[in-house]
C-alpha cells in the first residue's frame, strides 16, 4: 500500500509512526501476563490508553473493557455500529524462551498472541479517535477477558452484560503460525469447532500385581477404551470425517506391584455440525457401555459442553475478504486450511449478531515457526500493522468511512 489515505482519513505513515510505541506496549503486556478474569494490570494499561485518546471505557465481564467511538452518534444520527474484539488473557504455561521481555510470572505466559491482538486494537483505537469526524457510524471496541476456556469464556459473559447491544456486526482476528506469513484466511460458515471436555473414570477392583485373577483391572479396561475411542471417527463417521476425538490424559496407580482400583482418562471432542456431534456422543456412550460389560468394571462418562461452533456469516466473511484483498493482495487471501478444529469463544459473539473471525498467517518461510500454545511461541510484531489495516479497512467497508 502507498503512503496515502488507507480509508477513513488515516494514512500508512500514521500507522508506521505508531509502531514503536505499540511494540513497547506489546512487550510490556507479554512481560506481565495475566490469566482469565485476572487481567487487572492489563485492563488498567488498556484503560489508560483509551482515556488518553478520548474514550470513556466501561468495565465489562469483570476485567474486560468496552469503549465506543461516537457512543451517542453526534452528527452521525447514531448510524450503524460494528464491534471489533481483542482478547486479553494469557495461558498457564511456563516461559523459558530467552526474550528480553519474557514473563516475570512463573507459570504464566502469552503463548497464544493475545498480547499482540490487544496491541492491534489499541492502535486501531488511537487512529479512529484521531479521525473520528471521518467515521459516519459507531465503532465499539471489545477488550475481552478469559478467552482460554475459563468458566465458559469471557465472550459469553460480555454478551450477557450487553456488550453487543445495538451492534450490527462483530469482527475478530487471530495470528496463526501454520499459515504463511502475511496471508489472510477467512471462510463463511463453520470456522472453528464446537468443543467438549471428555472425562472417563474407570472403577474396578485393585489388588496385588502378582494376583490379577483376584482383580478387575481398570488399567487394562482403560487401555482398551483408549483404543476403541479411536474408531469413533474412523468407523463411526463417513469419509469426510468432521470430528476429532483425542484422549490427552491417562492416570492410574502409584506403585509398580499394585493393581489400582481406579483409572482416569481425559481428553477433548471437536466437531463442526450438531448432527455430527450427536453421532460422536452416541458412539462414545456405546463404547463406554461395551467396555464396562466386557471387563466387568464401572465407567463414569462426562462429556461437558464447551464452546459452540464458530460460524462466520456470509456477508461478513465477504467483507473480510474484500478488505484483505486490498491490504495483503488478492493472491494472499483464501479459505485454505479452514475450518480449524480449535475452539474459540468468539462463537458466542457471532451467535448474538452477524460477524466474522479471520486469521493472519505468521509462519516464516524456511523456519519452523512455533505454533500457538507452544512453549517457544512469541507473537510476531510484524503482524501489528497488518491487523490494524484490516480492522480499519472493515470500519471503512462496513460504515463507509470517508476517504
Amino acid at each position: 500500500m502507498g503512503q496515502g489515505m488507507t480509508g477513513g482519513g488515516w494514512t500508512d505513515a500514521e500507522i508506521e509512526a505508531l509502531l514503536p510505541e505499540l511494540r513497547e506496549i506489546r512487550h510490556d503486556l507479554h512481560q506481565h501476563p495475566e490469566l482469565g478474569f485476572e487481567e487487572h494490570r492489563t485492563q488498567a494499561r488498556v484503560r489508560g490508553w483509551l482515556e488518553t485518546h478520548g474514550y470513556a471505557p466501561r468495565d465489562c465481564a469483570g476485567t474486560g473493557l468496552v469503549a465506543e467511538l461516537h457512543p451517542e452518534g453526534p452528527g452521525h444520527d447514531a448510524g450503524r455500529c460494528i464491534a471489533l474484539r481483542a482478547d486479553l488473557d494469557c495461558l498457564p504455561i511456563h516461559e523459558s524462551t530467552p526474550l528480553p521481555y519474557r514473563s516475570v510470572h512463573e507459570g504464566r505466559a502469552h503463548k497464544c498472541g493475545h498480547d499482540g491482538h490487544t496491541t492491534i486494537l489499541m492502535g486501531v483505537a488511537a487512529l479512529l479517535a484521531r479521525h473520528r469526524d471521518r467515521v459516519p457510524g459507531r465503532v465499539r471496541l471489545l477488550f475481552q477477558p478469559a478467552e482460554e476456556g475459563v468458566d465458559g469464556g469471557g465472550a459469553k459473559v460480555m454478551v450477557a452484560e450487553g456488550a453487543l447491544d445495538g451492534v450490527d456486526e462483530v469482527y475478530g482476528l487471530h495470528n496463526w503460525p501454520p499459515f504463511p506469513h502475511g496471508e489472510l484466511r477467512v471462510t463463511a460458515g463453520a470456522t472453528m469447532a464446537q468443543t467438549r471436555e471428555l472425562a472417563i473414570t474407570v472403577t474396578g477392583k485393585g489388588g496385588h500385581g502378582s494376583q490379577p485373577q483376584a482383580c478387575r483391572d481398570p488399567i487394562v479396561a482403560a487401555a482398551h477404551l483408549v483404543t476403541a475411542l479411536q474408531t469413533v471417527v474412523s468407523r463411526g463417521l463417513g469419509s469426510d470425517g468432521g470430528a476429532v476425538v483425542s484422549v490427552c490424559r491417562f492416570a492410574a496407580g502409584h506403585a509398580n506391584n499394585v493393581i489400582p482400583d481406579r483409572a482416569e482418562l481425559a481428553g477433548t471432542v471437536r466437531s463442526f455440525d450438531p448432527a455430527v456431534d450427536q453421532r460422536v456422543v452416541e458412539r462414545i456412550e456405546e463404547i463406554v457401555r461395551g467396555i464396562a460389560a466386557t471387563f466387568g468394571v464401572e465407567l463414569e462418562l462426562s462429556l461437558g459442553q464447551g464452546y459452540p461452533v464458530l460460524m462466520n456469516h456470509e456477508h461478513c466473511a465477504s467483507a473480510v475478504q474484500r478488505v484483505g484483498e486490498r491490504v495483503v493482495g488478492p493472491s494472499r487471501v483464501s479459505a485454505t486450511g479452514l475450518p480449524i478444529a480449535g475452539g474459540e469463544d468468539f462463537a458466542y459473539f457471532t451467535q448474538a449478531v452477524p460477524g466474522a473471525y479471520f486469521f493472519l498467517g505468521a509462519g516464516r518461510a524456511g523456519e519452523d515457526t512455533p505454533g500457538c500454545h507452544h512453549p517457544d511461541f512469541d507473537f510476531d510484531d510484524a503482524l501489528i500493522p497488518i491487523g490494524i489495516r484490516m480492522f480499519l479497512g472493515l470500519v471503512e467497508d462496513r460504515l463507509g468511512a470517508a476517504r
